[in-house]
């Protein structure tokens, strides 16, 4: 018996959040945040994009051979 109201709990609880994520998604308010997430994400990815990558002080075009060197000096 118990088993079964856990599961009417269950299927109330996703049925209401189920209700309450379709009441958000139909706001201009959750329109708006996408909107501004996908804005920074963009600009993050094109700072990332544009910055040259380095290693310590190697540059991104050092071998493996090279970084496996430097991280064995290190230890």
């Amino acid at each position: 018996m118990k088993s079964q109201r856990d599961a009417y709990a269950a299927v109330f609880g996703l049925v209401l959040g189920v209700a309450a994520m379709t009441g958000v998604l139909f706001t201009d308010e959750y329109a708006h945040a996408a909107g501004a997430e996908a804005r920074g994400y963009d600009a993050l990815f094109r700072v990332v994009a544009s910055e040259p990558r380095v290693v310590g002080d190697l540059p991104a075009t050092a071998g493996p051979a090279t970084l496996l060197a430097c991280n064995e000096d290190l230890e």
